[in-house]
């Protein structure tokens, strides 16, 4: 988020926003924000000193001071957000501050695009891997040298039974929520912080992942195929296609026709199918 201005030109302070109450600040994240000092509180909770763009200021944080594990970001940079407001935390201003797996990843809002270009879509970003800028999907911050998984889910629409949607009921959870739960352990995703998954699935760990795939093996283990395999043929095949075309390409450098080239393979093609038919 940058400062901006108001329509009355009064300057608008992230921070002032930041510590407001009220569900509007839920909405705030401020970037390339370095963690200066932490130190508790006197109820015992964290008070963090942080600096962006040369201002420096103080938050309470969201959590509980414990000196090993309060400190462990001093001097890194980050981002900061507002604390969730039903969580309890020492008072409902409170902020969490976040440091980037990457630090050279900065926040680059001049690179902001709401349409596909050079950098893609998404909002924009810099770090040393990649110095002239890229974008990534808006509710994910990139991971080491600017990763990110991007959104490749495909659309499916499915009805489901009343047994089904009280199964959901029974755990608080909508039925397209306990559904994504299920594909994130079949699918044995992992959404590493190195390498986040723009279109945020997980797995609830490893135990549900193996409790999914004996799911998979006991219900429907009878029709499985060997999907490496079939795709290691057909990437042979496609290399196969490439090697004729650039065999093609040296018998047209060499002076040969295409023509000649095709009429001869239409020739051997011929003898083999005609051999095919002749069989038994």
């Amino acid at each position: 988020m940058t400062i901006t201005t108001n329509p009355i030109d009064q300057p608008f302070n992230v921070f002032d926003a930041l510590t407001q109450t009220g569900t509007s600040r839920m909405f705030i994240t401020v970037h390339n924000v370095r963690l200066i000092d932490v130190q508790p509180t006197e109820d015992g909770y964290e008070l963090l000193t942080i600096e962006h763009a040369g201002v420096r200021c103080e938050l309470i944080g969201g959590g509980r001071w414990n000196q090993e594990y309060s400190r462990r970001d001093v001097g890194r940079f980050g981002y900061v957000v507002p604390a969730h407001p039903h969580v309890h935390v020492g008072a409902p201003s409170a902020c969490y501050f976040y440091s980037y797996i990457d630090q050279s990843l900065r926040r680059v809002p001049e690179f902001d695009g709401n349409h596909c270009g050079a950098l893609g879509d998404g909002i924009g970003w810099r770090c040393n891997a990649q110095p002239h800028g890229f974008r990534a999907p808006i509710g994910i911050i990139p991971g080491e040298a600017g990763r990110f998984v991007p959104d490749e889910t495909v659309a499916v629409t499915l009805r489901v039974p009343p047994e089904f949607v009280r199964k959901c009921q029974q755990v608080q959870m909508m039925p397209e929520e306990l559904l994504r739960s299920f594909v994130g352990d079949l699918a044995d995703i992992e959404n590493i912080l190195g390498c986040p998954r723009a279109d945020h699935y997980n797995s609830g760990g490893s135990d549900e992942r193996d409790y999914a795939q004996a799911w998979f093996d006991r219900a429907h283990g009878m029709r499985v195929i060997d999907l490496e395999a079939l795709e290691a043929v057909a990437e042979e095949r496609q290399t196969q296609r490439e090697d004729f075309f650039a065999l093609l390409d040296d018998y047209e450098y060499h002076g040969g026709k295409a023509d000649d080239l095709f009429a001869a393979i239409q020739t051997l093609v011929d003898k083999r199918s005609a051999a095919q038919i002749g069989r038994p």
